[in-house]
């Protein structure tokens, strides 16, 4: 969604207050009806259509517990982000996604033991379905050309 100016929002809330109907100051000012209506009820309910900020850093939530966190991964070198999230619900009450506690451990140079059994080396495909074999070449302009594609 694109942000309108502040100048726009206020010509279609006194367009509005003149009595104008919402289609009609859709059509005059190119916006849809649905925004013409999102700014009358928020000027409705606040008295201003300021737009909200937008962009920037957003800082984490985890930022008050770092020292928290180091401990409970000093205690648990192999506990999983899964793991530490589900604790952080607990413990402090804050939801927040894996990617978002994984960023924050690598602000802090935080690591976590990586599972092994899952690092190893495996075919590729569904579970139980035998490698793939390497194709054999074939060979182009009969058998006694040599060359292969």
């Amino acid at each position: 969604m694109r942000t309108f100016s502040q100048d726009l929002r206020e010509r279609i809330i006194a367009a509005r207050k003149a009595g104008h109907s919402a289609q009609e100051i859709a059509l005059l000012f190119q916006v849809s009806k649905r925004t013409v209506e999102r700014f009358w009820s928020k000027y409705q309910k606040t008295g201003a259509v300021l737009s909200k900020p937008r962009g920037g850093y957003r800082r984490s939530q985890l930022e008050k517990h770092d020292g928290m966190l180091r401990r409970w991964i000093a205690e648990n070198k192999g506990i999983t982000l899964a793991e530490l999230q589900s604790r952080i619900v607990q413990v402090l009450g804050i939801k927040l996604g894996t990617t978002a506690l994984w960023h924050r451990l690598e602000h802090l140079g935080l690591s976590y033991k990586k599972n092994a059994a899952r690092r190893r080396a495996k075919p590729s495909g569904p579970p139980g379905r035998p490698p793939k074999l390497a194709k054999v070449p074939k060979k182009l302009g009969g058998s006694k050309a040599g060359l292969y594609r």
